[in-house]
């Protein structure tokens, strides 16, 4: 203790700056441990962001590619639609076409019977014109 009572402000002895030296290195030994420490928190801290931009880099490669093949599939999807409106325009067509060709048949087939009909019709008045039964 120096003449105003403080312990800590250095005096007259060899004592208190031989301890306040050592408090200080302790301190700095203390501080160096720290620095150690945050330094081996950096570089896991650093390998762990090339490791996420890494990650990004390849989450963006793979987006453009998703978006690439939506685009591929987007062209196929209307390429099959054109094909099949095509596809739905044949088949109307030809089911237009056997219509008309069965109403075609059914009338060939309707005058052949008004022809044997009426064949028969008159085969029968000539037949009683005659003196038949």
């Amino acid at each position: 203790m120096n003449e105003t009572g403080d312990i800590f402000k250095g005096g007259e002895g060899d004592v208190v700056p031989l301890q306040r030296l050592e408090d200080v290195e302790k301190g700095l030994s203390a501080l160096g441990d720290e620095f150690a420490r945050l330094a081996a928190e950096s570089r896991t801290m650093q390998l762990k962001l090339n490791y996420l931009d890494e990650s990004r880099s390849r989450h963006e490669e793979d987006v453009k590619q998703i978006k690439q093949s939506a685009a591929e599939m987007k062209i196929q999807f209307n390429e099959i639609m054109r094909r099949w409106d095509t596809l739905d325009a044949r088949m109307f067509q030809l089911l237009q076409q056997s219509q008309e060709d069965e109403k075609a048949g059914q009338k060939s087939w309707m005058d052949f019977t008004k022809f044997v009909l009426g064949g028969t019709i008159i085969a029968i008045v000539a037949f009683i014109f005659r003196g038949g039964l």
